[in-house]
């Protein structure tokens, strides 16, 4: 699954790699989004919108109580009904510049890792460097109890490629830029269409680094309490041998 991510490129950036034509609300970097927050989507409504959606899905016939959904398998997210109708008709891209997973060790203690995209030559890059890539993700309109609209949405998820495996079995679907347009058109509203689309998403070679345990208080939001020196400098070796294990799908 995916329970925390990054988004520190501005507005700007975003508006850029995917042609934007309207932005709404406003999004300020983030170093450790989590859950019930409002996190930035790309959307197709005729205007291409850079928009806000609360993460975390609820269907529209969702009944008070209901706990939101953050993130929806690749496998069944056509087939389950908190998914479907979403799944055909509301698709969404949800930047990220990377995310977090944690590992329980032999201690009980778990450590917190950074997965981001690798650097050209494998290794991974400094975390402030890592580029924007884009999450699979659906979206639902609902109501508050006070009648207000409401959009949420869900990362979807894929079984993890390779030793990426070791970190966590789980990993965001992510949509290459030339699969785009296609994920994102809402005219494309057939389930079988929408399967294949899905299961010919290519692997994205990833490399991951250890960051500090404070990551896992979502009150913190300072990158230099995150990707402290210690940390990536400490584990450069074995950072290396986990790129080099993605890097052979």
């Amino acid at each position: 699954m995916c329970g925390r991510f990054t988004l520190f490129s501005d507005d700007t950036d975003l508006v850029t790699l995917f042609d934007i034509d309207v932005v709404e609300g406003e999004h300020h970097a983030a170093y450790n989004e989590a859950p019930s927050q409002w996190i930035r989507a790309v959307v197709d409504a005729g205007p291409k919108l850079l928009t806000l959606q609360k993460w975390g899905l609820v269907p529209h016939w969702a009944k008070p109580g209901f706990k939101p959904l953050i993130n929806a398998r690749s496998e069944t997210v056509t087939e389950k009904p908190s998914f479907r109708t979403a799944a055909l008709r509301r698709r969404c891209l949800l930047p990220t510049n990377g995310y977090y997973e944690w590992v329980t060790g032999e201690d009980g203690k778990k450590q917190p890792y950074f997965l981001a995209a690798a650097s050209p030559g494998g290794g991974p890059l400094p975390a402030e460097e890592s580029p924007v890539l884009a999450m699979a993700g659906i979206y639902e309109w609902s109501r508050t109890p006070d009648g207000s609209d409401l959009v949420t949405c869900s990362i979807i998820t894929r079984e993890a490629h390779d030793n990426l495996g070791y970190i966590h079995p789980r990993m965001p679907l992510f949509v290459p830029e030339d699969r785009q347009e296609e994920w994102l058109d809402p005219q494309m509203q057939d389930r079988l269409g929408v399967r294949h689309l899905i299961d010919a998403m290519p692997p994205v070679i990833l490399a991951a680094q250890k960051v500090s345990p404070a990551v896992g208080n979502v009150r913190v939001q300072d990158p230099t309490e995150i990707f402290t020196r210690q940390f990536s400098l400490s584990t450069a070796g074995r950072q290396m041998a986990f790129t080099e294990a993605f890097s052979h799908n």
